[in-house]
């Protein structure tokens, strides 16, 4: 049975790892262009395990700015993981502490996404959490390690777009995400609030701020959309 399950974590990690392999990619290719090694490019992906933390990481360095800079700009981006996994423990409560907190590092958006929505049908294991989670974080890995390796040969990374990898990731998943009206509100509200901000303050204050208060905005609104509904 332990087999079984994670061998589904895995089977269910493949539309996961379809998106993190060219985000993964892109993220070493970049990386190494601000001038990480080959080395840092893939510990931060084995450390950090996540993709808007280390391109905004990446982008500070780029910039010039302080690490304490990368470091609250991910701690604000990241916080979204305390709603994420609260929302997870009236599944995985039952599931010994230790195992479940080590895998609960592989907690990203998709894992998040595709977790939850099995453990409304299906109660909640280590090895479904293992086979997933592990799945998808040595996806990432494995394609920060080759971007970064071939980005070495790379001299201009805007002539293909990488930039915009994960971005693009982003938009594809809220499009799916979308099945009534308060979400497509919500999701209006947010971008929204986010371009607001961008116009109304500095950049600096903006790009700190501007993902929580959007995410905050679009939340209410999408509630109070629903509940009306």
């Amino acid at each position: 049975m332990k087999k079984e399950e994670i061998l589904q974590g895995m089977r269910d990690s493949i539309p996961i790892v379809l998106g993190y392999f060219p985000l993964g990619f892109a993220f070493g290719v970049l990386a190494v262009q601000v001038g990480l090694s080959i080395f840092q490019a893939g510990l931060m992906s084995i450390l950090c395990f996540t993709g808007a933390g280390q391109y905004i990481a990446i982008g500070v360095v780029q910039a010039g700015g302080a690490v304490m800079t990368a470091v609250l700009a991910n701690l604000l981006v990241n916080l979204r993981y305390f709603l994420f996994a609260a929302s997870m423990v009236p599944h995985i409560k039952e599931l010994p502490a230790v195992p479940a907190s080590i895998l609960s590092y592989g907690l990203t958006d998709e894992t998040y996404a595709v977790a939850i929505s099995r453990y409304q049908m299906h109660p909640a294991t280590i090895a479904y959490m293992a086979g997933l989670n592990l799945t998808a974080h040595l996806a990432w890995i494995s394609s920060t390690f080759v971007g970064a390796a071939l980005g070495m040969l790379i001299t201009n990374t805007d002539k293909y777009g990488f930039g915009f990898a994960l971005p693009a990731m982003y938009i594809c998943l809220m499009v799916l995400m979308i099945n009534k009206r308060s979400d497509a509100i919500a999701a209006v509200t947010a971008a929204l609030v986010c371009l607001l901000i961008g116009y109304l303050l500095p950049a600096s204050m903006a790009n700190m701020s501007n993902i929580i208060i959007a995410t905050l905005a679009g939340a209410t609104i999408g509630v109070i959309v629903y509940e009306l509904d």
